[in-house]
């Protein structure tokens, strides 16, 4: 029997020495992916242009899926919150979640086939610098840096703090190379509907209108009456066969042991695998190479636990010529982790709420340099308004780097822990958007192979809640008692500038198999008692857990009536059994220090490094659909980086109406387009080579991504 693919916390108190209760704070995965769903799966066109040498992607500056200049799928998951320290900002997850963002539904207790990460076909037939074919003799070296999921004992420092699931001995992560071998091969069937002449029973045949040779018979299932349609087969379908060759595996192990293994050739938390390209059959115009994973879930007997599971990170994939099995380190300074709200205890909150005594002191950034060589660096920070107008800028300043192996992330204070000397400015508005973009690279330029990782943007938001957490959910948070007669409450503690009024809670619900977390709980809210939630101020009977349109959002529970509130209040549920109500959870943030539960008589501190992904709403109603108007607008750029022209795509279906805009990285707004349909070709061959900031703005939301001009 395998280990529990959850993490349990168990508090045993002794009453009056007899009794001995079990009280458990329960941690799981997620069964769906809101992020893919959010996006929409990109265009792949079947006529894809093969990719020339070198191929290369850090995955640094984009989110969701797999990008669809490089990559032919879309079932890997591209992220910057699931890996411990990676080479680069962002990674490429393989997990038990399909391209739809949902637990595979052939998954199973045993090893199955998960996720795949497949390249497009990239030209190894020809060295197109020099006009000549390529061969063995160039030196051809396909490399890349993986991990498996679950943490390190080093960081973090214990085992509940961890991000993911670590993959078991018998689940796997495997490479493999090939092509396309011309010939076509049995895909299946397409179905029509065909009107049924006569009713039938279940196990009545009939002879296959289509007169497919393989299909000659069709056996109902169940009864059907006379002009009833049914689906039958009428058509066979072919693919392309490939051939496809195993190169490596890794096998599933706790990330501490894979580390103590073999110290060799690795960064502090990954390892580089590099892998010479021999083969004469490889040196061909539609060479492809693909990752493949293998997970396995248990569900351990309660429903909706069974989650997503086995995750391996990979990062800096790089396939090119004139390499060497010794050669250093990628020439590269980066950003190995995004960077951190200006807020001492907020991702967001009211901007009616927000007081100067909110900011931080200081920034924290993970930098590294992973060259083998010392880099003058240089790093600065650029406050931007909504508009694009410059509010405060932090000088750039040099220092010089070490590399990160064997020496550490770069910590320079000036760099890694960059003073907080600038305020937001107060108005009337009833919410505000800043930018806050942070460039960390090397002096003049020269010397860094990537400057996709030298940028990392960071979106302050102040709209009419608060919010401990991110936005983004890395597992699932639920209470057990463990009492015969069970009840659980958790209180989310916030503490006001001004008196107000609360007008709702928002929510996220993680969704599980069969619905099993669909059980009523009662919404509190509690006045402050010495640090602790005191005197019950309102309180919602049977509520559900609820899940907004394709689990997109945030779920609203509004009051009948303002709730007039001051100083200290805390939100959080009340439920009298233990069904686990699986509550997103935030994992890359720590907001221990507000929240408490309890399953007895005492009020406890909880052990999970987190946020629960609940959000009081004050002020002004704001409706479900208004509240989403200020989201952040999701987009996907491709090719990035490009010389001439990028596709600017919206996720879902809308009508574009907007404009987009092109910022430099010390502010200054470059060019302008005109938003027009859900895909637009953007001509970008007049910016100068370097990084930018694209912006988009559609009714009433806006969103940013890097850019990277080659």
């Amino acid at each position: 029997m395998k280990s529990l693919k959850k993490i349990l916390v168990l508090l045993v108190v002794c009453s009056c020495c007899i009794n001995f209760i079990v009280a458990q704070e329960v941690l799981t995965g997620l069964t769906y992916n809101s992020v893919l769903k959010s996006q929409g799966q990109p265009v792949r066109t079947k006529n894809v242009t093969a990719v020339k040498l070198p191929f290369f992607d850090d995955f640094s500056n984009y989110i969701g899926y797999p990008n669809p200049s490089l990559w032919a799928d879309n079932q890997a998951f591209v992220n910057n919150t699931f890996a411990i320290i990676p080479p680069t900002l962002g990674v490429a997850t393989l997990d038990a979640l399909d391209e739809n963002g949902e637990v595979y539904a052939h998954a199973e207790e045993t090893a199955f086939g998960a996720d795949t990460l497949t390249s497009l076909p990239i030209r190894m037939d020809s060295l197109f610098a020099f006009h000549r074919a390529l061969s063995p003799a160039d030196s051809v070296y396909f490399s890349f840096y993986y991990q498996p999921a679950g943490g390190s004992k080093k960081y973090p420092a214990v085992e509940w703090e961890r991000i993911g699931n670590r993959p078991e001995t018998s689940d796997l992560l495997m490479l493999e190379f090939g092509y396309p071998t011309g010939n076509q091969v049995f895909a299946g069937y397409e179905y029509c509907y065909y009107e049924v002449q006569e009713t039938h029973l279940a196990g009545d045949t009939i002879v296959n209108p289509y007169f497919l040779p393989d299909t000659v018979y069709y056996v109902f299932e169940e009864y059907v009456v006379e002009g009833e349609s049914i689906l039958m087969p009428c058509d066979s379908l072919f693919k392309p066969e490939y051939r496809w060759n195993h190169i490596w595996t890794s096998r599933g192990c706790k990330l501490d042991d894979w580390l103590d293994a073999d110290s060799a050739n690795h960064l502090t938390y990954t390892k580089r695998v590099m892998i010479p390209i021999t083969d004469p059959q490889y040196f061909r115009k539609d060479f492809q190479f693909r990752f493949r994973n293998f997970a396995s879930l248990e569900p351990d007997g309660y429903a909706g636990w069974a989650s997503n599971v086995d995750q391996w990170n990979i990062d800096y994939v790089s396939l090119d010529y004139f390499r060497t099995r010794n050669e250093p380190y990628p020439d590269d300074v980066t950003f190995v982790s995004p960077t951190t709200s200006a807020l001492k205890e907020y991702q967001s909150m009211p901007w009616n709420q927000y007081r100067s005594s909110d900011m931080k002191d200081k920034f924290k950034n993970e930098l590294a340099n992973i060259s083998d060589v010392i880099k003058n660096t240089s790093y600065g920070y650029t406050v931007r308004t909504e508009s694009g107008a410059v509010l405060a800028e932090y000088p750039e300043n040099n220092s010089n780097a070490s590399p990160y192996y064997p020496t550490g992330l770069h910590t320079y204070t000036y760099h890694a822990e960059p003073d907080i000397d600038f305020v937001f400015p107060s108005d009337s508005r009833d919410s505000a958007l800043f930018n806050i973009t942070h460039v960390f690279q090397v002096v003049g330029g020269v010397g860094d192979d990537c400057s996709a990782n030298d940028t990392c943007v960071f979106q302050q938001k102040f709209y009419n809640y608060y919010a401990y957490d991110d936005g983004t959910a890395e597992a699932g948070y639920s209470l057990i008692s463990g009492m015969t007669n069970p009840a659980s409450y958790l209180a989310v503690r916030f503490s006001l500038a001004q008196p107000d009024t609360l007008r709702g809670v928002r929510m996220w619900f993680n969704g599980v198999y069969n619905d099993a977390n669909i059980e009523p709980f009662t919404l509190m809210v509690w006045n402050d008692n010495n640090g602790f939630p005191g005197e019950v101020l309102y309180s919602i009977p049977s509520c559900f857990p609820e899940h907004a349109e394709n689990y997109l959002d945030f779920v609203s529970y509004y009051f009948d009536e303002p709730l007039p509130i001051s100083g200290t209040f805390y939100v959080g549920t009340y439920q009298d059994h233990d069904v686990p109500l699986n509550i997103g959870f935030d994992q890359n943030n720590d907001a221990r220090a507000h929240w408490v539960y309890k399953t007895t008589d005492t009020w406890r501190e909880p052990y999970f490094l987190g946020a629960p992904m609940i959000r009081p709403v004050l002020g002004k109603y704001f409706n479900t659909s208004s509240v989403k108007e200020a989201k952040e607008l999701a987009f996907s750029v491709y090719p990035n980086p490009a010389n001439q022209q990028i596709t600017v795509r919206l996720a879902g279906d809308i009508q574009p109406a907007g404009e987009m805009s092109v910022w430099d990285i010390t502010g200054r707004k470059v060019a302008e387009y005109k938003l027009i349909d859900n895909e637009n070709v953007l001509n970008i061959s007049q910016l100068n080579a370097g990084v930018y900031v694209l912006q988009l703005r559609y009714n009433g939301q806006m969103g940013v991504k890097k850019i990277i001009k080659l």
